[in-house]
């Protein structure tokens, strides 16, 4: 009878799952303005590449005011130029370097060029990689992974959230990664500084539950940061972004587009942590060889 109980109890839990996946696939692309205020801003942190690129792209479709916080303004001002054709949003570019994080009153500074903007969603996109064994790490790179990768995610939140407390509805997308989720020798540091973003998001979706705060994973996209392929099982920046949209208010942490969805559930559910961490370094390996 007790194993009865127990196998009745997991089919459950199994269909239970699946059944609340396929009600989330179902589930309209979110009208961004109705959700979140007609004429509202997006904020984007490093928003002229990658994944920050491919968010703009998606939310200039819907002409969506658009606030990018970014490091080469000519790279964004050729990203203008590209969005502005058959969209109506509104664009503001704010150059920051985030590596300056730590200064004092630093984020009292970026902050003073965004307030009077109505954030109805913050994405927190910014990010750097580096891989390598621990010990070939110069500090700079460290230094670096650590302030970038965590620092705007926290300050500008707390910046911005007494905004988005006086509105009827906001948002908030912090990049994390799948490699936040399970440890990655050579990706070590990168790893860790993921897992924050992820708790980080996670715990604050709690605090707030009138803000829908959600943590975005992916896993290979194709991106200059990463140099991932499309052979490789890579999806392009704005299929990341899309995915990630879709799931907004839905859950507080997702890995985006299905395809990742899937990988993130056999990677970190199914395969067996053992199995994992002996390919997963045999994979990674090949790209430090140089420094082995």
């Amino acid at each position: 009878m007790f194993f009865f109980i127990i196998g009745s109890a997991t089919i459950a839990f199994i269909v239970f799952r699946i059944l609340e996946e396929i009600y989330k696939c179902l589930q309209p692309f979110p009208n961004i303005q109705a959700k979140y205020g007609k004429d509202c801003w997006a904020v984007v942190t490093g928003a002229s590449d990658g994944i920050g690129k491919g968010y703009c792209q998606v939310l200039a479709q819907q002409n969506v005011n658009i606030c990018m916080l970014v490091r080469n303004e000519e790279k964004a001002k050729k990203l203008i130029e590209e969005l502005s054709k058959g969209s109506t949003s509104k664009f503001k570019i704010v150059v920051v370097d985030f590596n300056n994080s730590l200064e004092e009153g630093f984020f009292d500074r970026v902050y003073k060029q965004i307030e009077n903007l109505d954030i109805g969603l913050l994405i927190n996109n910014v990010g750097v990689s580096h891989t390598r064994p621990l010990e070939k790490y110069n500090d700079n790179e460290l230094r670096e992974m650590i302030t970038v990768n965590c620092f705007p995610i926290v300050f500008l939140t707390k910046k911005i959230i007494p905004k988005m407390l006086q509105r009827t509805k906001s948002a908030i997308i912090n990049l994390s990664s799948f490699a936040g989720r399970v440890p990655l020798p050579y990706h070590q540091t990168y790893a860790a500084t993921k897992a924050f973003d992820d708790f980080f998001s996670r715990s604050i979706a709690l605090e707030y539950t009138n803000i829908d705060i959600m943590a975005h994973r992916p896993m290979y996209v194709t991106t200059a940061m990463t140099n991932f392929k499309k052979g490789q099982g890579a999806i392009s920046p704005i299929q990341s972004a899309k995915g990630a949209l879709q799931r907004l208010g839905l859950e507080y942490s997702t890995h985006g587009h299905i395809l990742h969805r899937i990988q993130g559930f056999f990677g970190a559910v199914v395969v067996p942590s053992f199995l994992r961490n002996k390919l997963v370094k045999k994979e990674l390996k090949k790209l430090v060889r140089k420094y082995l």
